[in-house]
């Protein structure tokens, strides 16, 4: 197992330099992920792969000598936070609060680093680093589903893309949930090393080289705790009526008002159009189904409004990426069952 290329260097060093950026908050599990996937090698493992020696150089820095981090893990001590100014490039792991203010001195040495070319990535949550530092400005970005709206409200100029595990934009890379970090990990050693190596060390991880469906068919938007808008009655209403078939004229009727002004005021309060809203609610309780009942797809599209199962799957896959089939095998493995056990209605659930 050996790569076909290496990465690029600078400054006349034979390893390519990551500067691996820890900070109070920093997310332990994807340090680790880091130093696992572009580190050391393994001794068990480079004794069968002869994959002895990596092309990249890790380097653990910060604003402070050391850290312990929330987890209780201590990584001994850092190197000084200029370490970014000269890497090749410079990582930042997913950050426990998104939402905290970083230094000005942090923020600067990493538009600096930007500046001097280096490659920026994130994971998770530490795209509010990177956008903070002003390295995302009109860029497309992603990171975790949940901070979607906090990030669209600080960061106006960034094309965010909640729906993608990670997002390429020209020498700034950004990933989304926690383990989409080894996504975007792997997708680096792809672009760096070559296709059959990263697929040779996503294998030795046993990882995926590429999950099909993206972070979109996680996201599950009643898991978040939002105050409720000013239309939230109306809301309420709509989703004890989501089954049914709903027009824009009925819905006005029904608030009392004229289609103008119900579309206007609804996306003013939500940030979407109606059945667009509507849409989404529907796959949201699609979701739900698909996960904790036994129904087939086509008697889930009647339960939830669509109709048709046409129109459920054409809704599913362009707001989840994958399909409902594919979304209840991710969700709902199927128990193992002999085949006395099948009934016609098992073997056709997904129909």
């Amino acid at each position: 197992m050996h790569p076909r290329k290496l990465p690029p260097t600078s400054l006349g060093r034979d390893k390519h330099v990551i500067a691996l950026l820890v900070v109070p908050d920093s997310v332990a599990l994807e340090v680790a992920i880091a130093q696992q996937i572009f580190g050391r090698r393994m001794s068990s493992i480079t004794s069968v792969t002869g994959d002895h020696d990596s092309p990249y150089e890790v380097i653990l820095c910060g604003e402070e000598k050391r850290y312990v981090l929330p987890s209780g893990a201590d990584l001994g001590e850092l190197s000084p936070l200029e370490t970014v100014l000269s890497a090749d490039t410079v990582m930042i792991p997913g950050i426990e609060d998104p939402l905290s203010p970083r230094s000005d001195v942090l923020l600067k040495s990493l538009q600096e680093a930007c500046d001097a070319g280096a490659r920026m990535v994130s994971f998770c949550g530490g795209a509010f680093i990177l956008g903070r530092a002003g390295v995302l400005d009109r860029r497309r970005a992603t990171t975790h589903w949940l901070f979607s709206a906090e990030f669209r409200t600080e960061f106006p100029l960034v094309r965010l893309e909640p729906e993608h595990l990670y997002v390429d934009d020209g020498p700034v890379h950004t990933s989304g949930g926690m383990f989409s970090a080894t996504d975007l990990a792997l997708h680096l050693v792809d672009l760096d090393l070559g296709r059959a190596y990263a697929n040779d060390l996503g294998r030795i991880l046993v990882s995926a080289p590429h999950r099909p469906g993206g972070q979109a068919q996680f996201i599950k938007n009643s898991i978040r705790l939002d105050d409720e808008p000013p239309i939230h009655t109306f809301l309420h209403w709509l989703r004890d009526h989501i089954h049914e078939p709903l027009t824009l004229a009925e819905l006005a009727d029904h608030e009392h008002m004229s289609e103008r002004s119900l579309v206007r005021k609804f996306r003013q309060s939500t940030g979407m159009s109606v059945f667009d809203w509507i849409i989404r609610e529907r796959v949201e309780r699609a979701k739900v189904l698909l996960e904790t009942t036994e129904y087939r797809v086509s008697e889930i599209a009647v339960m939830v409004g669509f109709g048709s199962p046409e129109t459920l799957r054409r809704n599913f896959e362009r707001q989840v990426g994958t399909s409902a089939a594919g979304y209840r095998k991710t969700f709902r493995p199927e128990r193992t069952t002999s085949s006395s056990d099948r009934t016609p209605r098992d073997a056709h659930r997904d129909e």
